[in-house]
């Protein structure tokens, strides 16, 4: 199962650094634990293992939940009928800053610039 990554994570290279909770490490560290933890074997494995703990009986089994898809319908209150397709479980992982990056220069002129009570040169 791939593991889908925003751009920000996708674009870490592996001696980036991370700190959560106080504690440093890598960038190639995190990618290959969650990896591991999502490997193909794992989470399909315990996926089926809850589904059927819960009660959920299905002839769908492995990693077909997350590579292709299983048919499913739903019936939404007030539409008209069942809807027909595919439900596929994806996993994202992403970095979302706090500060969203400036992808243009400003420079503190350009108020300036764009003032149309100052005269051009």
């Amino acid at each position: 199962m791939a593991i889908e990554y925003n751009n920000y994570v996708k674009n870490l290279r592996n001696d980036d650094v991370l700190d959560i909770d106080n504690q440093l490490f890598k960038a190639e560290k995190l990618k290959s634990t969650l990896e591991e933890s999502f490997s193909e074997e794992v989470i399909p494995k315990r996926f089926n293992e809850h589904i059927n703990y819960r009660g959920i009986k299905t002839q769908y089994k492995g990693k077909v939940w997350f590579e292709e898809g299983v048919d499913c319908k739903i019936l939404k209150a007030g539409d008209s009928g069942w809807k027909k397709g595919k439900l596929k479980i994806n996993v994202t992982v992403e970095f979302i800053p706090d500060e969203p990056e400036i992808s243009e220069y400003k420079s503190a002129l350009d108020i300036y610039r764009n003032d149309s009570s100052f005269p051009n040169s």
